[in-house]
C-alpha cells in the first residue's frame, strides 16, 4: 500500500505539473492552467511513435529468443552462459553503453534504426530472461510425457499446451522488457546519433530546462506507456473461463 500510494503521489503530482501554467513561488496553487504541454506532446507524436516500435520491437525479439534459448539450449550451455546474458545488469550503464557504441561503429549501425532497436534488445534480454525463466524451467515436464502417449509431436505439444499454460508469464516477461526499452537513454542517444527521440530522451532533455509542464507530460508519459503495457500483459493472461452446461 506504501509503494502504491507512493506511485500515485508521483502520478498526481506529474498530471498536476503537466496542465499549469503560471505557478509563482510562495502559491501552493497554480494560478493558471494550460493544456499546451500536452498539445505540444502531441504535435511531435513522432517522439512517441519511436518509442512504441523500439519498445515492442526490442521485447518481442528478446522475447523470441528468450523462448527459443529455454527450449533448446542444453542445461550445460544454459548454466555456463548465463552469466555472460546477465552482464548489462551488473556493468555500469555508460561502460556498457561505449562497447555498444563502439560494435555500432565498426558495423556501420550509429545512426541506423536497426543499430537503435538491436542495442535496446540487448538491454532488455537479460530482463526478459530474469523474468520468464522461473515459470519456463518450472514447466511440470509430465505434460510433455503426456502429449508423447497420446500420440502428439513437439510443435503441436508448445503451441496448445505448454505455450497457452505460459501465456500469463509470457506476456509479464514482454510487459518488463518493454518498461525497461522505454527507460533507455544512453543507448538511444548514442546509437541513434540524436536521429531518433524517444520519450525518455525528451524527458531527460527538458528536466535540465525550464519548462515545467513540459517536462511533466513527457515524464508522465514515461510512466503511463509501461502502465498499460503491464495492463496489457494482465488481460492477456487472465484465467480462461469455461461456461457450464446445463445440467
Amino acid at each position: 500500500w506504501l509503494l502504491g500510494g507512493l506511485y500515485v503521489a508521483v502520478l498526481l503530482a506529474l498530471a498536476l505539473g503537466s496542465v499549469s501554467g503560471v505557478w509563482a513561488f510562495p502559491a501552493i496553487w497554480p494560478q493558471s492552467w494550460t493544456l499546451a504541454a500536452w498539445h505540444q506532446v502531441a504535435s511531435s507524436s513522432t517522439t512517441t511513435v519511436t518509442t512504441l516500435w523500439l519498445a515492442a520491437g526490442s521485447s518481442a525479439i528478446a522475447l523470441v529468443w528468450s523462448v527459443a534459448w529455454l527450449e533448446l539450449a542444453p542445461r550445460r550451455w544454459d548454466e555456463a552462459l548465463r552469466p555472460l546474458l546477465y552482464l548489462p545488469l551488473v556493468l555500469p550503464a555508460v561502460l556498457w553503453v561505449v562497447g555498444l557504441y563502439a560494435v555500432g561503429l565498426r558495423l556501420r549501425l550509429e545512426g541506423q534504426a536497426l543499430g537503435v532497436l538491436l542495442a535496446h534488445t540487448l538491454m532488455v534480454l537479460p530482463y526478459v530472461l530474469l523474468a520468464l525463466s522461473p515459470a519456463y524451467l518450472g514447466f511440470d515436464a509430465r505434460y510433455a510425457q503426456l502429449n508423447a502417449s497420446l500420440g502428439h509431436g513437439a510443435w503441436r505439444f508448445l503451441w496448445r499446451v505448454k505455450w497457452p499454460l505460459l501465456r500469463r508469464s509470457l506476456a509479464s516477461a514482454a510487459a518488463v522488457g518493454f518498461a525497461v526499452s522505454v527507460a533507455q537513454y544512453l543507448p538511444t542517444l548514442y546509437l541513434g546519433a540524436g536521429r531518433y527521440a524517444s520519450v525518455t530522451t525528451e524527458a531527460v532533455t527538458l528536466a535540465s530546462g525550464g519548462q515545467r509542464s513540459l517536462t511533466s507530460a513527457y515524464a508522465g508519459l514515461q510512466i503511463l506507456l509501461p502502465v498499460l503495457a503491464f495492463a496489457l500483459a494482465a488481460w492477456v493472461g487472465r484465467p480462461r473461463r469455461f461456461r457450464r452446461n446445463p445440467a
